[in-house]
């Protein structure tokens, strides 16, 4: 079974949806995250306005787009909350839930089994062990009941986490990996295999004792990109074909200004990427509409900073229904 981005939207949801997909000011009268449904795609541009085309496109995009995100605080408990690319930043918070303590975590996903039954799963780094999680809701309950599962232990290296997911109906070419920084200097991949696991060893690569956070901001039936920060604050893409062995393609994006940052979380955002970073010793998060990749010439646009809530140590993407494939590369 593999984790698929639903179509259907969470019960008593799907006018807030509407409504902010169009760009318009919304209340929130729900406590329960909506998968992402985010702004109409648009062609990226050509030719030699290009830079000028896109940096239009990530300002008008970035108005119509918004994401939310999960945030695990230090006590285990969850603070989700909803973040929208308007100026000045708009954050909505949602009652805190209890959760479990974990440093790292992956996109969570919706799944709806059942018209009465809508659950998210994703999965979190804590102590030695990778955990999966899911938080489930019953009969449109705002309130979900949690649970976990150890899939094992050997993870006490790992301090940043993503999750790749690519499906589209009809085809057979999809995969959904997990990727993971380690303080040994490497990248490694492991291939989910259900929505709460298990896991499979699917590769590693040495060459990333500078990077600090990644994030995935494209998903193909050939290849996964992340962005990656390092700990002097330079932003990189990095390409990785889906075959083995696990080998990356890096390019600069920037060379500094993302120092300050503990962790990225993309969406996408018409054909570009939403960026929220997050600065966990400030309590703040910045958010950028970005082009789509191309090195040194990828346009960022900053919407701007906005306080983070919870408190949170990390911070997670909710993602599932209606959502396609991240584009940003």
């Amino acid at each position: 079974m593999r984790i698929r981005r639903f179509a259907a939207v969470v019960a008593g949801l799907s006018l807030v949806a509407a409504a902010a997909a169009a760009g318009q000011a919304t209340a929130d009268v729900q406590g329960k995250p909506e998968p992402a449904r985010n702004a109409a795609g648009r062609t990226a541009a050509q030719g030699p306005q290009a830079k000028a085309q896109a940096q239009a496109q990530t300002k008008a995009v970035a108005a119509a787009c918004y994401a939310y995100y999960g945030g695990i605080t230090a006590d285990g408990l969850n603070g989700n909350y909803k973040v929208t690319a308007t100026r000045p930043v708009g954050v909505t918070k949602y009652a805190p839930f209890k959760l479990f303590p974990g440093r790292a975590s992956s996109s969570w996903y919706y799944w709806q089994p059942s018209p009465s039954v809508g659950y998210y799963a994703g999965f979190v780094l804590r102590a030695g062990n990778l955990y999966a999680g899911a938080e489930t809701y019953y009969n449109g309950s705002n309130t979900p009941k949690t649970s976990s599962k150890v899939l094992g232990g050997g993870y006490g290296g790992f301090y940043s986490l993503t999750s790749a997911n690519y499906y589209v109906p009809g085809t057979t070419k999809d995969h959904t990996f997990l990727y993971a920084l380690n303080t040994n200097g490497s990248l490694y991949r492991y291939r989910v295999n259900g929505p709460t696991g298990p896991v499979v060893a699917a590769g590693h690569a040495p060459g990333y004792n500078g990077f600090k956070a990644i994030t995935v901001i494209s998903e193909s039936p050939t290849y996964d990109t992340l962005l990656a920060t390092t700990k002097a604050g330079a932003l990189w893409t990095v390409h990785l074909p889906v075959t083995a062995p696990l080998k990356g393609t890096l390019k600069a994006v920037r060379t500094t200004g993302f120092k300050a940052y503990d962790q990225l979380v993309a969406s996408r955002c018409g054909n570009g990427t939403l960026l929220t970073a997050f600065d966990n010793t400030a309590n703040t998060l910045t958010v950028y509409a970005m082009s789509k990749a191309v090195g040194s010439k990828t346009v960022i646009n900053t919407i701007g900073t906005a306080p983070a809530t919870q408190n949170a140590e990390a911070h997670f993407l909710y993602t599932g229904s209606g959502s396609d494939p991240m584009v940003g590369e």
